[in-house]
């Protein structure tokens, strides 16, 4: 992941992203900003192996710190707190969220130089989400 560090992608496209909003139980007031925003997303890690994923957008700036591997609590930007972990596989971050109510969702986020693509499943959910950021020069 390393050659990721420090690369920032701005979303370009999102195919489903609502639907599995609506899945998740996500409040309208708060899936409708969701919908509306581009978030700028980077990649950073510290001297101490800690990763922070950092999504930003003119409204909120949602700060994800993660040592791979290594269960984690979450607060998503709904605010709900859920269970996570994240394991690296070559250019991908499997990030895997579970909920109190123990709906697990995947997000596996895939890497190129150029593009961040996002995709979203949910267990019990019969679609998939997927986002498409790309680099910002």
């Amino acid at each position: 992941m390393d050659k990721y560090l420090g690369v920032k992608y701005k979303l370009k496209s999102s195919d489903n992203f609502e639907n599995y909003l609506k899945f998740i139980d996500v409040g309208i007031f708060s899936r409708k900003t969701a919908i509306a925003v581009s978030p700028v997303s980077i990649l950073t890690r510290d001297d101490d192996g800690v990763y922070t994923f950092t999504m930003s957008t003119t409204f909120k700036t949602v700060t994800v710190n993660f040592k791979l591997n290594e269960e984690f609590i979450e607060e998503r930007a709904d605010g709900v707190k859920v269970k996570s972990v994240i394991v690296a596989d070559g250019d991908d971050l499997i990030q895997t969220q579970i909920e109190d109510n123990g709906r697990k969702s995947t997000h596996v986020r895939h890497f190129t130089p150029d593009v961040l693509t996002v995709t979203t499943t949910a267990e019990g959910w019969q679609e998939k989400c997927i986002r498409i950021y790309e680099k910002v020069q």
